[in-house]
């Protein structure tokens, strides 16, 4: 809305700016102080006998003749009069304009809100026109996929790219043997079964991790961050998700995270995976649980005599998800996992992998 508009009207006798409300009485004024200067005049011109003095016009102030000061007087009186009325309509509020803030134009004053909200909407449209006709010029450009390098048009990109991705930690293939695809940052130097490695912590691998950690759980101060390699567990792992592929058409692949109360219950799953007989409290279903939020596996977790806790950080296949309860020992007929408010409950112990360790306190 725009500010209060204030009319001022220049007094024809000193030029000053006056409002509309004040400027009879001003003219009024300087008319009187006019007036008495004319006098003063006429009294002096009297005393010298002089018909070549000047005086002012009470009405513009230009400097008359006394001869001719009559007649000139009289001509100012008629466009004193003029203004005059026309400083009445203006008191009456008549012909007062406002600017538009969107067109500039000038509008009387009664109808510049409704003028104002009409040009308002012509400016939204406008826009919009522009945006569509960027969005036009923009579809028809490729845009590169970050990680296939392929090229897609606008509407298709988005898509793509999802599908393509697999997460900051994806998977490509690389075989280790005729069986086996392992996760890209696997270290394939070791020929066991089993292997553990500390992450360095400067790495984009451990960065990625602790950041997700540490988005609820920002004060806790991580130790170290190990990632397990167990080739056995993980190919059950990638069978079970090729399954899941084969009847959804698309991953339902979550990264979550799970809580451990004790050291040896961490060593006990890193050998030999998750393992649903060690569960308890089992509100939501009789299984694993996993969280979204590192903050909600905290609370399952205990520090051990050093003040360390585990957690481990996850690829879970998440499917379908319906309410679970206690008494829910497996999971109800078409679907795949249970719970709610962020935290899922699995029942298959290859329905998960724990590829990353985190120690901290």
């Amino acid at each position: 809305m725009a500010e209060a508009f204030t009319m001022t009207v220049p007094c024809e006798h000193c030029e000053s700016q006056i409002s509309l409300e004040n400027y009879v009485a001003h003219t009024k004024k300087c008319t009187g102080n006019i007036k008495s200067q004319i006098r003063s005049k006429q009294g002096k011109i009297e005393n010298n006998n002089s018909d070549t003095d000047q005086i002012p016009c009470e009405y513009c102030d230009t400097q008359v003749n006394m001869k001719d000061l009559e007649i000139h007087t009289k001509q100012c009186a008629i466009e004193y009069q003029r203004i005059m009325e026309e400083t009445r309509k203006f008191e009456k509020n008549e012909t007062v304009l406002i600017p538009c803030e969107y067109c500039d134009s000038p509008v009387k004053a009664e109808n510049w809100e409704w003028h104002s909200k009409k040009c308002a909407e012509a400016e939204k449209r406008r826009a919009e026109e522009v945006s569509q006709k960027i969005a036009v010029r923009l579809s028809n450009d490729r845009i590169p996929c970050k990680y296939c390098g392929n090229h897609f048009r606008l509407q298709a990109f988005e898509e793509h790219q999802k599908k393509c991705r697999r997460g900051q930690l994806r998977i490509v293939s690389r075989p280790v043997d005729s069986n086996i695809t392992v996760p890209e940052q696997w270290d394939q130097s070791s020929t066991s079964n089993l292997a553990r490695y500390t992450l360095d912590p400067e790495s984009e691998e451990y960065k990625s991790i602790a950041d997700n950690f540490h988005k609820t759980l920002p004060t806790c101060k991580i130790n170290q961050i190990e990632r397990i390699q167990n080739r056995r567990w993980f190919r059950q792992y990638e069978a079970h998700k090729d399954y899941f592929i084969e009847r959804y058409s698309k991953s339902t692949e979550q990264w979550l995270f799970h809580g451990c109360r004790r050291s040896e219950s961490a060593e006990a799953i890193i050998q030999d995976c998750f393992n649903r007989s060690h569960a308890v409290n089992c509100a939501a279903g009789q299984g694993i649980y996993f969280a979204i939020q590192s903050y909600t596996s905290h609370r399952y977790t205990s520090p051990d005599a050093n003040g360390l806790r585990y957690m481990f950080m996850a690829r879970v296949l998440i499917g379908k998800t319906t309410v679970g309860s206690p008494s829910t020992r497996v999971c109800p007929p078409g679907f795949d996992t249970t719970g709610a408010r962020g935290i899922y409950v699995t029942y298959h112990d290859a329905q998960a992998y724990g590829q990353y360790l985190i120690t901290y306190s």
